[in-house]
């Protein structure tokens, strides 16, 4: 897979850059997950957009590099990101971005390697299964960045700090025991973080971490909060240029963190929203 080049047309470090989150890649789930399995017809024709137009994925820790280094991005710069490490990335994704020669970054709960997702549930998807660590050295061997997801998918916003610091050390560390890569990223399992979340990521040595936001990257954004733009089942070609189109206003943003604040504080009040905080962990 391809490797970011610098050329006389390379949109400079300061430049919006999409960053967009994929789950499954697959057919079939329950309604309450079904938003989060694109069809492989669908995701084969949006990256065929994608090459179509110019765009050159890079993974995340390309992104962070340029932006930190100074170091100019390719062309028209996209970041495909895969939350949980389903087993149809290896299926389904990955040839496609064979393909194409397109980066991508992943992002592993390291608990469930070579099992189920568990902490789907109350989703009642709990046997969707995760890729091996066999698996992750093959994908990781094209060129995709494997990154941490936390160990056991919690919503880490509500656990005490012993075990955030363990379920943020812990995924890295197993993941660069069993693969031999170093990992630079970090993605909040279902985008929930809090200050000492992100100091947990700080302290662990993570160079970037990503949440959600539904916003465009910008140069300002806080690198251990990195937006994405969720990319949910049936949009379409037609939905994804829009999201690749839209730029992030000062609105937009301002809208954002107050969904965010005002979702924190309900869970707060309402411990129970959202069910165990981990969720299928230790369970048969």
């Amino acid at each position: 897979m391809r490797h970011p080049a610098a050329d006389g047309n390379s949109e400079r470090v300061a430049g919006k850059v999409p960053v967009l989150m994929y789950h499954s890649i697959g057919a079939g789930a329950g309604r309450g997950f079904r938003r989060f399995v694109v069809d492989p017809g669908e995701f084969a024709a949006q990256m065929g957009y994608l090459a179509t137009e110019g765009y050159c994925p890079v993974t995340a820790a390309d992104l962070v590099g340029c932006r930190s280094s100074g170091r100019p991005l390719p062309p028209r710069p996209v970041v495909l990101t895969f939350d949980d490490a389903y087993t149809d990335f290896y299926s389904a994704a990955l040839p496609v971005l064979r393909e194409h020669g397109f980066r991508a970054t992943l992002f592993v709960p390291t608990a469930y390697v070579g099992s189920i997702a568990r902490w789907d549930k109350s989703l009642r998807e709990e046997n969707r299964g995760i890729l091996s660590w066999h698996a992750l050295r093959d994908i990781a061997a094209e060129g995709v960045e494997v990154a941490a997801h936390s160990h056991t998918h919690a919503q880490l916003d509500r656990l005490c700090p012993a075990v955030i610091r363990d379920e943020v050390s812990r995924s890295r560390r197993l993941t660069e025991d069993n693969l031999a890569v170093q990992v630079e990223g970090f993605a909040y399992p279902f985008g929930y973080w809090s200050r000492a979340v992100r100091a947990a990521v700080a302290i662990a040595g993570f160079s970037y971490a990503c949440a959600v936001g539904d916003l465009t990257t910008t140069p300002d954004d806080d690198v251990l909060t990195l937006p994405r733009l969720t990319v949910n089942a049936g949009i379409g070609v037609p939905g994804l240029a829009r999201m690749l189109q839209a730029r992030p206003t000062a609105g937009a943003r301002r809208a954002a963190a107050a969904k965010r604040l005002t979702w924190r504080a309900m869970r707060r009040a309402v411990p129970a929203v959202g069910g165990d905080p981990q969720e299928g962990w230790r369970t048969t």
